[in-house]
């Protein structure tokens, strides 16, 4: 009996090691693909998306939206620039229903429809008051998520109805270990419209359902990387290096929630030596868990590599991961693995 004892702690604590030891795992990603511009047009910053026919570069400035096939091979350009109802004004993210594209305006608080087919105008929703750029989300029924980010309480999504029309306002103030306050910075909409809350420096996630209801909150500073982050900012507070009062430093440099996975661009700004770093995270996420399950490594070859990307998109639908380099601004296209 003290045998069979033995040997089920040996295995309960070979287990917890081999969990762990999956997750600290880095896998290395090599680009198939590598571009520097769309035919004649050149970027500098852009975002990506993408539907099951086509890619998409939106680029902030010079504002443009291009159409590409699956192997970034330019279909057509919406370059119409300024305060127009057409015209695009530092647009900042996009989504694409199949039909029809959706595009942040942050020029001036709206969001614009495009054919996808054409890229011909189709319509533009002024948003009843302003909302912070880079981030914005949809359901089918038409109703819209921006975040407007306030520092004075916990109001940090607005949503609006199709006309803009703010109806709702939720989100969370997340609780800290000590120094600059860690709000909600990123958010996304999951499969069922549950909205999915993202800190800035990341050490909660929350899931609340589309009344604002908090589902779960999970605490992810037990993940080496996080806490390693968050230790070196705390160290920073203490010497009052690179934080100011109201600042909210944040290793999130993006995120993006797709097929019941959430994938984090991360930086943990720990010392010059960066060849161990993570570039992206990878969660399994649902109402129930929150669990880290994988970290990629680009290896680009040029001055990217060890950086977190300036911006990413998965496409679940051709398998694929579009990184645009912080350093080069160039789009790196990676196989995702299974």
């Amino acid at each position: 009996m003290k045998n069979l004892s033995l040997s089920l702690l040996l295995l309960f604590l070979f287990s917890c090691n081999e969990k762990e030891y999956k997750e600290l795992t880095i896998i290395e990603l090599i680009p198939t693909k590598t571009i520097s511009q769309l035919d004649t047009l050149f970027f500098i910053n852009v975002s990506i998306f993408a539907d099951e026919e086509k890619n998409y570069v939106l680029s902030r400035s010079p504002a443009f939206l291009a159409a590409t096939d699956k192997e970034f091979n330019l279909l057509w350009v919406h370059s119409a620039e300024g305060s127009g109802p057409s015209d695009l004004s530092f647009p900042e993210q996009g989504k694409s229903d199949g039909k029809e594209l959706f595009v942040l305006n942050h020029g001036n608080f709206s969001l614009k429809g495009f054919n996808t087919q054409s890229g011909g105008f189709v319509s533009s929703i002024k948003v009843s008051e302003p909302f912070m750029k880079f981030r914005f989300d949809r359901t089918n029924q038409g109703y819209g998520y921006f975040n407007v980010y306030s520092p004075a309480d916990s109001i940090s999504v607005i949503q609006t109805d199709v006309q803009g029309t703010v109806t709702g306002r939720f989100g969370a103030v997340f609780p800290e270990r000590s120094g600059p306050n860690r709000q909600m910075k990123y958010f996304q909409l999951d499969e069922k419209g549950n909205v999915i809350l993202i800190g800035a420096s990341l050490p909660f996630i929350e899931i609340l359902n589309a009344g604002g209801k908090s589902l779960n909150r999970f605490d992810i500073e037990k993940y080496e990387p996080i806490k390693r982050a968050l230790d070196s900012l705390e160290m920073d507070i203490i010497k009052g290096e690179r934080i100011t009062e109201n600042s909210i430093p944040s290793f999130v440099k993006d995120a993006q929630y797709a097929n019941g996975k959430l994938y984090v661009s991360f930086t943990d700004r720990v010392g010059t030596d960066r060849t161990n770093a993570r570039n992206l995270l990878v969660f399994r996420l649902n109402e129930d868990e929150c669990e880290l399950e994988t970290m990629y490594k680009f290896r680009t070859g040029t001055d990217d590599d060890n950086l977190h990307p300036g911006y990413f998109y998965v496409d679940s639908f051709s398998k694929k991961l579009y990184v645009q380099g912080l350093i080069t601004k160039q789009i790196y296209i990676f196989d995702l693995p299974d």
